[in-house]
């Protein structure tokens, strides 16, 4: 997975091999979508994964990132990335599930990046404590099957990217 934009353009990024990354297309579309609201911003990557979200927002300008992920080989793959890319001082990693960290840190975002697997279930609670993790003006970028039906709270919904059976929701906090 390559790093597409900012100040670490083109360096490659080691992936888990049980860990299906977000493809360089959607990527795209996201920053097209996200990148000039990134710069100096606080950001939160939920099920990391690879941190391939997380890192192309550091290339682009964020303030800091904080990758979340339960599996223990994203954890590896990821703290090595933030060690070659020199990124100690803007990058952390938390070997946490995603819905305990928001419960259970008190730190607000401006934005939030989330791919949860396909089969995940637990979207009310993942909303529902983003929001409050969310700093006012906040954009959650949600990755999900098209299918996925959602409750979405007190969010506004900024943009609805569909790209075959993945949706990519841009919601705002107002």
């Amino acid at each position: 997975m390559r790093i597409e934009g900012g100040e670490k353009r083109g360096f490659i990024i080691k992936v888990p091999k049980d860990i299906r990354p977000t493809t360089s297309f959607i990527k795209k579309s996201i920053f097209d979508t996200i990148g000039s609201f990134i710069l100096n911003k606080e950001v939160l990557e939920l099920f990391a994964g690879s941190g391939a979200l997380g890192f192309e927002a550091l290339s682009r300008g964020a303030k800091s990132c904080i990758f979340v992920d339960i599996s223990r080989s994203s954890q590896k793959a990821i703290e090595e990335n933030i060690r070659k890319l020199n990124y100690q001082d803007k990058a952390t990693f938390i070997k946490l599930d995603a819905v305990k960290f928001l419960k259970n840190y008190s730190i607000s975002f401006d934005v939030i990046l989330a791919d949860p697997p396909y089969d995940y279930e637990n979207y009310d609670e993942l909303l529902s404590y983003g929001y409050l993790r969310l700093k006012e003006n906040g954009i959650f970028v949600l990755q999900l099957s098209s299918k996925t039906k959602l409750n979405l709270n007190s969010f506004s919904i900024l943009k609805n990217y569909k790209k075959g059976e993945t949706s990519v929701l841009y919601l705002v906090k107002t």
